[in-house]
């Protein structure tokens, strides 16, 4: 491995290393992001094409309402499934873009392909802890949202006579609104590096978001300005070269016609290239702002330093290969997967079994979770689904669809449903053999019991993978510590719930 010279940085040093990476490396780190900005700009030309606006009625300057609310519903519809395809893909690009700035940093080569590898089996705990950061600044909206609301609903009901309280809660408005957004910077700040720690240090998304809140805490104006500015440079280069067709679009709307199709596709394209040339410097900043606060605050370099020592010496005989197949467990925020099971209008349940197999199989235990059943699960929800989704376009409305296909889609359903249910039994038999002492001794059978008294099974029935994943965090907490991310308790083998799992 080549010597790499690791020294803390200024911030002025920060940000000239940060254009140099993206002048040195610019194909790399622009290929990387072609993904999430191609399928941006295909999506929303798709969208442009075939979801046209409704027209006025002919002599006036009124919309139908009935063709305004089936406009506002396919364009929701459409926008949400856009980003929800974009988020998916972006977040994968982050991650790989946070592995070609590390390997460059460390004075190693990589490729696109490499970095994306690198980072395709993290993708779920990428999307993990980028939605967290997206729920909690929501969070952070709704508050100001009630704030507002409550406001205004309470200087509505003052009479005339009491103008001054009037005046005193429009300034309490004005404060809130103000910490609010502190509050939002804070929160945005605080979570800055936590996808360079989870790629590079390969932790689950809790830890991520607990490992960048203490590496940034002193930090924060610092890489509040690194954010900013990489930012600001995306916004202006993107509205600079797409302000010629944003203008002729503003003319040709205020004379009262419809932006041709033709101007608004060299619109995106112009904005998709900008956005592919502008995107990495944000990560590149915030990756070489990681290393520089592990320089400072653990003396990274040191560590560096004497690995590279430790790779210099011949490799002893007794020493255990690593086994790259080896497939950790993960936590998984139960909000989250909510929402997720929601969204996917619950084909989630299914693809949860399918992510985690391979870690629960590596568990000590008999049982093992098979594809198939996962699989005719999976397929018998999306064959429901689909079902009724053809039904409505064959006969009109959601009503005719089910009273003709109902007994047909509910059936497959309840035949998917108890498959899952079976398979979250399955997974608390695998979880209670781990948890088993590995001998037979006097008090083995009353701490088998006690571990089947602490997994219910009225909660894994009704509440199937959401208990489960609750109590598969319970389990990492034991035996991952918060600050380092991947420390072992010590605790004697024969006693240990779970062995040392890396989330």
């Amino acid at each position: 491995m080549p010597t790499v010279n690791l020294a803390p940085l200024s911030l002025g040093e920060l940000l000239d290393q940060t254009f140099s990476y993206l002048r040195k490396h610019f194909w790399l780190f622009a290929g990387i992001m072609v993904a999430p900005e191609a399928l941006l700009v295909g999506l929303n030309l798709l969208m442009q094409i075939f979801l046209r606006p409704p027209r006025f009625v002919p002599g006036t300057r009124v919309v139908p309402s009935a063709q305004l609310a089936a406009f506002m519903a396919r364009a929701g519809m459409s926008t949400l499934a856009i980003l929800l395809a974009y988020y998916v893909i972006y977040a994968l690009a982050l991650g790989a873009t946070t592995y070609a700035l590390s390997e460059i940093h460390l004075g190693r080569a990589t490729t696109i392909l490499e970095s994306y590898r690198a980072v395709r089996r993290r993708l779920g705990r990428l999307i993990n802890v980028t939605l967290t950061i997206l729920i909690r600044t929501f969070g952070v909206f709704l508050l100001a949202g009630c704030l507002l609301a409550f406001c205004l609903a309470l200087m509505g009901s003052l009479p005339r006579s009491l103008v001054w309280v009037a005046v005193l809660l429009g300034f309490a408005l004005l404060v809130g609104f103000v910490l609010t957004g502190v509050l939002l910077i804070i929160f945005l700040v605080r979570y800055s590096v936590a996808v360079p720690a989870l790629v590079l240090e390969n932790l689950s998304a809790r830890q991520a978001l607990k490992r960048s809140v203490a590496l940034t805490r002193g930090f924060l104006w610092r890489l509040l300005v690194v954010g900013v500015l990489t930012l600001l440079i995306r916004t202006v280069v993107v509205f600079l070269c797409q302000s010629p067709f944003t203008i002729a679009v503003l003319l040709v709307t205020v004379k009262g016609g419809y932006p041709s199709i033709w101007l608004q596709i060299p619109s995106m394209l112009v904005a998709g290239v900008c956005a592919t040339a502008t995107a990495p410097l944000f990560m590149i900043g915030f990756a070489l702002a990681y290393y520089d606060l592990r320089v400072r605050k653990e003396g990274f370099d040191l560590q560096l330093m004497m690995s590279n020592l430790d790779e210099a010496q011949p490799q002893s005989a007794g020493a255990q290969p690593v086994d790259k197949e080896y497939a950790p467990l993960a936590d998984a925020g139960i909000f989250g997967m909510c929402l997720l099971t929601l969204l996917t209008a619950g084909l989630y349940a299914p693809i949860w079994f399918l992510i985690r197999r391979r870690a629960l199989n590596n568990l000590r235990s008999r049982e093992k979770l098979e594809v198939l059943p996962i699989a005719a699960a999976l397929a018998g929800l999306v064959t429901s689904l689909c079902l009724s989704i053809l039904g409505r376009s064959r006969w009109g409305s959601w009503i005719a669809s089910d009273n003709t296909l109902v007994v047909l889609a509910r059936g497959i359903s309840l035949v998917a449903g108890l498959t899952l249910i079976v398979q979250c039994f399955k997974v608390r038999r695998i979880l209670l053999d781990h948890l088993a002492p590995r001998q037979e001794a006097m008090f083995s059978a009353g701490i088998r019991m006690q571990h089947e008294e602490s997994f219910s099974r009225m909660g894994t029935f009704f509440f199937g993978i959401f208990y489960l994943q609750y109590k598969i965090n319970s389990m990492l907490d034991l035996y991952i510590s918060s600050p380092g991310g991947r420390e072992e308790v010590e605790t004697p083998a024969s006693a240990m719930p779970v062995p040392p799992v890396i989330s």
